[in-house]
């Protein structure tokens, strides 16, 4: 027993000192470390040294990196200018592929770290090996590939779907290049997968090898029935008939419609026909089904329409505001103004709007908003509305049924705006205001939802100089007119004019 005590206390003795040794080593090890970039990019050939600062609260240092990444100096405390260099990316005297690496500055946890990705250039393509169209389809995704032969067989505003030589399978690739249905193209790319996980190459290069070949589509699946329900892991070949209306098929009794994907040409002809639809499945967001277009076919008049407008031309200006969907999110959802919120091209959504003839109408200032895809009007004691373009070559005496989807505001205290719609003609002097549409949401129990209005015209002359409004009631009351603030926020989407046979 004392031998044991005589070993063991002086072991303790050791590990205690140890401890404490280490306790004041880690006191100088930082706790918080930054670098003043995330990323950077080098040269193939002749890279040229970067400079970055690391900041820190005590000394850091570095974790393993590769052999072609040089830092200078490894370790340092406070503010401290690092250099990064890498080494020409060569093999064999050519261009290497890509590479990349992480950079770790580290301090005495895994939380007090700054990480540099480090990429240099090269060519992606050197060892790539070629695939065909059903090769690309299991491959995973980032895969770099070369696709020596593949035939269009749909032409989008963004891309194509090319098929194989045997026509059975297919996919869809991101180009900006001008292709035809018939074209063999030489494909280079990288495989990725859309947010509805099907297959799209994302093309650096496509090259047309021939034109004016026949594509010998297979027999389309027919989906009319099982719209609700279809799905598929593929881009498959498909079929149905619907009604047309601005790029959009709705089916007799079906909650979900059909969304033509980018189309690049102009079927507004077909408002209002039935249409066959043949195309390439392209994903499910319900209640959308996506699909490509490939051929359409007139089916005889469900309607005689004048005017439509579903808002779905406003998408980029609301991706790349960041709209949001307020009624389907019941009451929540980011609402740029009009005025503010840009497409890429940076054109205000307000002049896009003015650019196709709408009126906006807001009293006493600036009160509409943008969401994806509809119009949102009014704040606290400002109110708007929304005046339709020119509307012509409507017969005289027609009887015609004014229709749109609509919503009140709900508020944070679960309140929805007692706003009424109020729906007025314009002939000159002349103004008709039709019967007010109101809600009958009820405060603290509903959640928001688009209603449906119909209007029936009848006796009124709507010719290319009428003007029809659809604004809120209340027009011009504040608080300083009522006592108290007025809410009269609303939404709109879906407005079409018909004929009532």
């Amino acid at each position: 027993m004392k031998f044991t005590n005589k070993i063991f206390m002086p072991a303790l003795c050791l590990m205690v000192a140890l401890l404490c040794g280490c306790s004041k080593e880690e006191d100088n090890v930082a706790r918080a470390v930054l670098a003043s970039t995330s990323s950077l990019t080098f040269s193939a050939q002749n890279p040229t040294e970067k400079i970055i600062t690391v900041y820190s609260d005590a000394e850091w240092y570095m974790e393993e990196i590769p052999e072609w990444v040089t830092v200078t100096p490894a370790t340092g405390s406070g503010t401290t200018e690092v250099t990064i260099s890498v080494s020409e990316n060569m093999r064999d005297g050519s261009i290497d592929n890509p590479r990349e690496a992480t950079v770790v500055f580290r301090g005495s946890t895994l939380s007090s770290r700054a990480e540099v990705k480090v990429s240099q250039d090269g060519d992606k393509y050197r060892d790539c090996k070629e695939y065909s169209v059903s090769d690309v389809l299991s491959l995973e995704d980032g895969t770099v590939v070369i696709v020596p032969g593949a035939y269009v067989s749909a032409v989008t505003t963004g891309g194509c779907i090319v098929t194989s030589a045997s026509f059975d399978s297919n996919i869809y690739i991101e180009t900006s290049e001008n292709v035809e249905v018939g074209d063999e193209v030489y494909i280079m790319g990288t495989k990725e997968s859309d947010t509805y996980k099907l297959s799209n190459i994302i093309c650096d290069k496509v090259t047309v090898l021939s034109k004016g070949h026949e594509i010998n589509h297979p027999q389309p699946v027919e989906i009319t029935d099982k719209i609700d329900s279809y799905t598929s892991d593929k881009r498959e070949y498909v079929t149905l008939r619907g009604v047309f209306l601005d790029n959009v098929i709705t089916i007799e009794g079906a909650a979900n419609s059909v969304s033509l994907v980018d189309v690049s040409g102009d079927y507004s002809n077909l408002n209002g026909h039935y249409v066959i639809l043949k195309g390439y499945y392209s994903g499910t967001a319900a209640p959308v089904v996506r699909i490509v277009l490939e051929s359409i076919q007139d089916d005889g008049v469900y309607e005689v329409i004048y005017f439509s407008e579903n808002f779905e031309w406003l998408k980029p200006w609301a991706e790349n505001s960041g709209a949001g969907q307020t009624v389907e999110n019941d009451g929540t959802g980011e609402a740029p103004k009009i005025y503010t919120a840009k497409n890429a091209e940076g054109q205000l959504a307000s002049e896009a709007l003015l650019a196709r003839g709408y009126g906006l109408e807001q009293i006493p200032g600036d009160a509409i908003y943008l969401q994806d895809c509809y119009l949102k009007f009014g704040k606290t004691d400002y109110q708007a509305g929304l005046t339709l373009p020119s509307i012509d070559n409507i017969p005289e005496n027609s009887k015609l049924k004014l229709s749109f989807d609509w919503a009140p505001m709900v508020g944070g205290t679960r309140k929805f705006d007692p706003v009424n719609i109020i729906v007025s003609i314009t002939n000159g002097s002349d103004v008709t205001e039709l019967e007010p549409i109101g809600h009958s949401f009820v405060d603290t129990v509903d959640k928001l939802e688009w209603l449906h209005a119909e209007i029936f015209i009848e006796g009124i002359e709507i010719k290319k100089d009428t003007r029809i409004s659809i604004k809120s009631d209340g027009w011009g009351d504040n608080k300083d007119t009522t006592g108290s603030s007025v809410y009269k926020r609303w939404f709109i989407d879906n407005i079409k004019l018909v004929q009532v046979r």
